[in-house]
C-alpha cells in the first residue's frame, strides 16, 4: 500500500542527499563519482521504501535500511582511505583488474581479458560501474554497501511473515549491523551481491508458496539468474532446496514420512556432489572436495586440511568437525592476530544466538511451515556443503556469511517468542507477536 510522505521524511531525504553532495565536493577528487552511484542507489530505495505499508512500519523499515546503508558507506570509505587495499581480502585487487579490463574492452579500447574466467557476473557489475564512472573501487564498494541495505530490508520481510513485527525489526537490526556483514558488504567484494540474491530468492519462495500467484516467482528467477552469476555452486544448492520446499507440503498419507526422508537424502547427496566445488573442478565427486579441501588449506589459518573426505564413509566422519568449524571458527582460543581479534565480538554474540535459532527454527516450522521451509532447507544445504568443502577458517568465516542471514531469521523469530512468551505470563499476547 502506497501512502502520501510527511514534509519530515521528505527532509530527512534532503538532509542525505545534501550531505552526499557536500562530502563529494569536499572529499577527494574519486569521492564524488563513488558517492553519485551511492545516492543513485540509495535515494530512490529509500524514498520508495518510505511509501510501502503502515506509516509506522515504513519509518522502522526506512531507518534500518539508512541504518544499513550509513554504517556500510563510512566502513567502505575508510578502508579506501585509511587501510591497504589487500587488509581484509585478496580479491578486491582482482575484481578492480578484471572489471576494468572488462570495461575497456566493452568500449572498445582493448581485447578480451584472459583473466576472465568463472563466474563473470560480478565481473560485468564492477565493469558497468566504471563505464559509467570510470575505475574507481570506491564506487563499487559504495554500490555494494547499498546491497547490504536492501538485504537488511528483505531480513526484515521474511522474518516478519515467520515472526511478526517484533521478529522482524530484530532480524533487519542484526543484518545490518553484524560487523561481518558490513565488513563484506562494504569491499570490492561479490559477498553483498550474493546475499542479496539469495534473500531475493528466498523472499520470492516464501511469498510464492503463501499465496501461489506467479509474480513472486520472478523475483526467485531474478535472484537465481544472479547467484548463477555471482556463485554458481549456491545456485546448484537453491534449486534442490526450492524443489524440496515445494514438494513437501504436498506430500500426504502414511508414505509421506518415507517420501520426506527421501527428498531430503537426494538433496543432501546432490548439493554434496554438485556443491562448492563445481567453481573450483570440472569433476564432481567427493575426490574433487578432497581435492578442493587440501588447495584451500593454506596459511596460518588452515585447518584439517590432510582430513580425507574422498569417501562417503570419510565425508560422514569428518563432517562434525567440518560443522563445528564453519559455524563456530574462530574460535576465542583461536584468535592469533589483529585481524583474528577483530572477530571476536561477533564470535561472542553468535554464540549466544545459537539457541534462539534452535527455538526460533521449531516455531516457524510449527507455526508457518512452507514460509520457513525454503530458508530452512537453503541453510541446512548450504551449511552441510560448505563443511566438507572449507579448511580455512578466514574463509570459512567470510563463506559463512551467504548462510549467516538466515540464521538471523531464526534466531529474531526464537527472541521474539521468547519476548512474548514472558509477555504473556504478565500482561498477554503482544500486539506484533505472530499468530499461528
Amino acid at each position: 500500500m502506497n501512502r502520501v510522505r510527511s514534509p519530515v521524511e521528505l527532509a530527512r531525504f534532503a538532509a542525505l542527499g545534501a550531505a552526499l553532495a557536500a562530502a563529494a565536493i569536499l572529499g577527494p577528487r574519486d569521492l564524488m563519482p563513488a558517492l553519485a552511484i551511492f545516492g543513485a542507489v540509495v535515494v530512490p530505495g529509500a524514498l520508495w521504501l518510505s511509501g510501502r505499508g503502515p506509516a509506522r512500519e515504513a519509518r522502522v523499515v526506512v531507518a534500518v535500511f539508512l541504518a544499513a546503508v550509513v554504517v556500510r558507506g563510512i566502513c567502505a570509505v575508510t578502508i579506501a582511505y585509511g587501510l591497504p587495499r589487500e587488509f581484509f581480502a585478496l580479491d578486491p585487487r582482482r575484481y578492480d583488474l578484471v572489471g576494468w579490463e572488462l570495461a575497456r574492452f566493452w568500449a572498445g579500447e582493448s581485447a578480451r581479458s584472459e583473466l576472465l574466467w568463472g563466474a563473470r557476473g560480478y565481473y560485468a557489475w564492477v565493469a558497468g560501474i566504471y563505464t559509467l564512472v570510470g575505475r574507481v573501487p570506491l564506487a563499487a564498494a559504495l554500490a555494494n554497501a547499498a546491497a547490504g541495505g536492501y538485504a537488511a530490508v528483505l531480513a526484515y520481510r521474511i522474518a516478519r511473515d515467520l515472526g511478526g513485527i517484533d521478529a522482524a525489526r530484530i532480524a533487519g537490526l542484526l543484518t545490518a549491523f553484524c560487523p561481518s556483514l558490513i565488513l563484506w558488504s562494504s569491499l570490492n567484494l561479490k559477498d553483498a551481491l550474493a546475499i542479496l540474491c539469495i534473500l531475493l530468492i528466498l523472499r520470492g519462495a516464501q511469498q510464492f508458496l503463501a499465496h501461489w500467484r506467479p509474480a513472486p516467482l520472478v523475483g526467485c528467477a531474478v535472484g537465481l539468474a544472479g547467484l548463477a552469476q555471482l556463485r554458481g555452486y549456491l545456485a546448484y544448492v537453491m534449486v534442490f532446496a526450492l524443489v524440496i520446499a515445494f514438494a513437501l507440503p504436498r506430500l500426504r498419507g502414511r508414505w509421506a514420512p518415507i517420501s520426506t526422508a527421501g527428498l531430503v537424502v537426494c538433496g543432501l547427496a546432490a548439493v554434496t556432489v554438485l556443491g562448492p566445488i563445481a567453481e573450483l573442478t570440472a569433476e564432481a565427486d567427493l575426490a574433487s572436495i578432497d581435492r578442493a579441501r587440501q588447495a584451500l588449506a593454506y596459511g596460518d589459518s588452515a585447518y584439517h586440511g590432510d582430513a580425507n573426505v574422498s569417501t562417503a564413509t570419510s565425508a560422514l566422519r569428518f563432517l562434525p568437525t567440518g560443522l563445528a568449524y564453519f559455524l563456530f571458527a574462530p574460535a576465542p582460543w583461536q584468535v592469533w592476530n589483529a585481524r583474528q581479534f577483530l572477530t571476536l565480538p561477533e564470535m561472542l554474540i553468535w554464540y549466544a544466538l545459537i539457541p534462539q535459532v534452535a527455538l526460533g527454527l521449531l516455531a516457524a516450522l510449527r507455526s508457518r511451515f512452507r514460509g520457513a521451509l525454503p530458508v530452512a532447507l537453503f541453510a541446512l544445504f548450504a551449511t552441510l556443503s560448505y563443511a566438507l568443502v572449507e579448511s580455512n577458517m578466514g574463509t570459512a568465516y567470510r563463506h559463512r556469511a551467504q548462510v549467516l542471514v538466515p540464521f538471523f531469521i531464526f534466531a529474531a523469530v526464537g527472541i521474539a517468542k521468547r519476548r512474548e512468551r514472558r509477555a504473556e505470563r504478565s500482561t498477554g499476547p503482544l500486539p506484533g507477536a505472530a499468530t499461528a
